[in-house]
């Protein structure tokens, strides 16, 4: 990339960008990709292949280096100073951005479980699903949405090759980001396309159905479901959603106004507008917490890790005792 574009592009979006391209990552820190998986013994081969994607794994450093740079921003330095001072190190072997990440990674990891959760929630509906592991791929579609085309029409091609070689041919996706991705912008850069791919909600609405199980929550709680505008505008998934929540019993389920959900839900203000103008996020966050505190709900519900950081980041910072919990938690909890 040109430094005239460098200079033009948000430092965010750049650093993004070459973490990807470079690390295979949103995040860039070197850790297993497999990690989360340890234990569960997925075959690389089955009839699903889970794509568990960055999202869930990462966001536990995004919410760190964001609280981070909402530091630095303080002091005056933005993130194109705090990009060039870690550019700086690296010349001498220092990757300052990884140490950084870890280092102001939450403590709490709500996320990283979500996905063993979404495992479990899958084998007890019985679907046969498999997993990558260390061969999984970053999806890569900031890349897309950011306008580094280029980079990612190369980066979509070899990932499409990662799959046929391991002959993946149906791809059962959590990240609404990556799924969106992997089943609607993947197709027009590859002739050919022939990966079946269905959102993780998409394949539980229907497992419900075939097999006419009801889960249960333990306690009654009252809830109400942010939708994620890659679930619901971009995968167009809303109404799948609403039947699973509909079969959980011992859910009460309050949703704001007709205008603040489903495709015509309020964003939360999360999936990338955090890494290159974080204050107007967090009055996006702040504005969509409170229409769902409208809503007299104890416990906010999503189905996006991006979501969910700012959710919860917003509830804090509004001094409420909010739970913020991803759907696929409190669906492997209901069901027996």
């Amino acid at each position: 990339m040109n430094k005239g574009i460098r200079n033009i592009v948000p430092a965010g979006h750049i650093y993004v960008r070459d973490n990807i391209l470079e690390k295979g990552s949103l995040t860039g820190v070197d850790e297993s990709k497999a990690a989360w998986a340890k234990d569960l013994n997925l075959a690389e081969r089955a009839e699903y292949t889970f794509f568990a994607g960055c999202g869930y794994q990462h966001m536990k450093y995004i919410e760190g280096m964001m609280n981070a740079l909402k530091s630095a921003e303080k002091m005056g330095m933005g993130m194109g100073r705090v990009m060039g001072i870690g550019k700086v190190f690296s010349k001498v072997g220092i990757d300052i951005a990884s140490i950084a990440a870890k280092v102001t990674a939450s403590k709490e990891d709500p996320y990283t479980n979500v996905l063993r959760k979404a495992v479990s929630v899958l084998r007890k509906l019985g679907v046969d699903v498999g997993y990558l592991g260390e061969k999984e791929p970053c999806c890569g579609s900031p890349l897309y949405y950011d306008g580094f085309e280029d980079d990612y029409a190369g980066h979509v091609r070899k990932n499409y090759e990662i799959f046929k070689s391991s002959g993946v041919k149906k791809i059962i996706g959590l990240v609404p980001a990556c799924t969106s991705a992997l089943k609607n912008v993947y197709p027009k850069y590859i002739e050919g396309y022939n990966v079946q791919v269905q959102h993780f909600f998409e394949v539980v609405a229907r497992r419900l159905e075939e097999t006419g199980i009801r889960p249960a929550v333990k306690e009654k709680i009252k809830i109400t479901y942010h939708e994620p505008c890659q679930l619901s505008r971009y995968l167009e998934l809303v109404s799948e959603v609403r039947e699973v929540l509909q079969r959980i019993e011992g859910l009460e389920v309050v949703e704001p106004d007709a205008e603040q959900c489903g495709m015509w839900s309020t964003c939360c203000g999360g999936g990338g507008l955090e890494a290159s103008h974080p204050e107007l996020a967090e009055r996006i966050g702040l504005r969509r917490a409170e229409e769902l505190l409208e809503t007299g709900a104890s416990v906010f519900i999503s189905s996006c890790p991006a979501c969910e950081m700012q959710l919860a980041k917003a509830t804090r910072k509004l001094q409420r005792n909010i739970r913020v919990m991803d759907l696929v938690e409190v669906l492997d909890q209901a069901l027996p």
